[in-house]
């Protein structure tokens, strides 16, 4: 599948990820090469949980990654779904 991309600058609105686990899911939204990076709320984790809980962020860049980390050993996650929201807003960065 060939890719619309051509290098705008997008603003990254949100996250919603469907998950279930227990203990505390970190999310950071990184730029390539992490010259950027913004810590997003954490999500508590339950069991069972029929709710998509959705993290608001405010990261502009040209491209981004999410990362999820946990920080203690008996936590443990299961993820199904992941939905970033994304507008561009730019065609490029002012010269």
């Amino acid at each position: 599948m060939k890719s619309s991309f051509i290098g705008e600058i997008l603003h990254f609105n949100g996250t919603r990820i469907r998950l279930n686990g227990s203990g505390n899911l970190k999310l950071y939204l990184r730029s390539l090469d992490n010259i950027n990076s913004n810590q997003l709320s954490s999500i508590s984790m339950l069991p069972l949980t029929n709710r998509e809980p959705t993290v608001l962020a405010n990261f502009i860049d040209q491209r981004g990654q999410l990362e999820v980390r946990i920080t203690d050993r008996d936590e443990t996650f299961t993820i199904s779904r992941i939905i970033l929201f994304i507008r561009p807003i730019a065609s490029e960065f002012p010269r």
